[in-house]
Parts: structure tokens; sequence; C-alpha cells
């Protein structure tokens, strides 16, 4: 069980970094715009700082690519360590950044998502991951040994790692909707209300039979 738990983890970590990496480096001006827009940072700051957080996945996710295939248990405590670092800075920092009440995007993958606690949760989330992959692997966890496990892990860890990359996404959404169905809602009272008032108005056919009366008088 220690076995699977902690595979779990350092696989959950790697993938985040991986996603990371990958968002970052396909779409180079996300994470600065972020950072530009998030307002903590001197402008000059802005892509020395982008580009340190891109290099750290990277080398991350290399290294801990390189531990597994090579069965490392040292250098995979190394790399899990060094990520439970920077997911703790990427949970203190989005944290500020909610603080201060700028907002903006996340800048932590290829699609808008703005800041929000679930991005902070999730920072935490991935922190603790990390941190439990690299006490499980420093003690007696061993890689597991045989290929059935090794699918359980990677079906484990991409499950995990999926649910969390795209929840603050997920709950963006229904605020989205329950503010559309407001608005919805606040038109169509409006339209009810126009009609209501035109209905006040008597009917042609009462009209005419009105009309008619006075002219026979």
């Amino acid at each position: 069980m220690t076995t699977l738990l902690a595979s779990v983890a350092a696989g959950v970590t790697l993938l985040a970094l991986l996603a990371g990496c990958a968002a970052h480096l396909s779409r180079p001006r996300t994470l600065p715009d972020a950072l530009t827009a998030h307002g903590l940072l001197p402008r000059r700051a802005v892509p020395p700082a982008a580009r340190a957080v891109t290099t750290a996945e990277t080398l991350l996710v290399l290294g801990g690519a390189a531990a597994l295939l090579t069965g490392e248990r040292g250098a995979l405590t190394a790399v899990l360590t060094a990520a439970t670092a920077l997911f703790t800075s990427y949970a203190l920092y989005t944290r500020r950044a909610l603080t201060s009440g700028r907002g903006g995007p996340c800048g932590c993958s290829r699609t808008e998502v703005p800041l929000s606690g679930w991005v902070v949760g999730r920072a935490w989330a991935f922190a603790g991951s990390a941190l439990l992959g690299a006490a499980l692997t420093a003690g007696r966890a061993a890689p597991p040994e045989s290929a059935a496990r090794w699918t359980v892990v990677a079906l484990a860890a991409t499950t995990l790692t999926t649910l969390l990359w795209t929840l603050p996404a997920a709950m963006v959404a229904p605020d989205a909707a329950r503010h559309d169905n407001r608005a919805g809602h606040g038109g169509h009272g409006g339209h009810s209300g126009h009609s209501g008032h035109s209905g006040q108005a008597p009917p042609p056919s009462a009209a005419r039979r009105l009309t008619a009366a006075e002219g026979g008088h």
C-alpha cells in the first residue's frame, strides 16, 4: 500500500509539472501576461520570473522522468522535495494575488482561468502530493514491481491529476451559468411586465361596441 501511495503521489506531481511546463512552452506569453496583470512584481522582473518558473518545471520533469527510469530513489526524492517548494510558492503567490484585489488569469494553463480560491487550493494539493511522495520515497517505499501495478499507478495518477488540473476551470462555469440565468430571468420579467401593461388596453371588439352604442345614443 505504501508503494502504491508513494508512486501515485509522485506520478501526480510529475504530471502536474508536465502540464504546467507544456502550457508555458506552447504559449510563452501566458505566464508573463498573467504576472503583469497581477501587479505584484516590477515590470522588468516579469520576464525573468516567467523564464525561471518554466525552466524549473522543465528541469523537474526531466529529472523526475530520469529518476523513475533508472530507479534512483534519492534523485526522485530530491525532485519531489523541490516540487514541494515550487508548488508551495505557487500557492502563496496566488493567495497574495487574490488578497491584493488585482485578480487576473492564473497563467498556469493554455485556457484563461481566472484566479480563485480553487487555484490556490489546487496548488496546495499538488504541494501536498509532492511532499507525501518525497516522504514515502525517502523511506521504505519501492517502485512497483509488476506491469499490472504500474498500470494501476498510471491510471490513478492520470485521473487525479486531470481532476485537480481542471477543477478551477470547472468551478468557474457554474458561476457564469448562474449569472446568465439571473440575467435571463430579469429580461423575461421585463418582457412579462410589458405584456401585462399592453393587456390593460380594451380589445378591438369592445372598442367597436362602445363606439356603436355612443352613435346610437
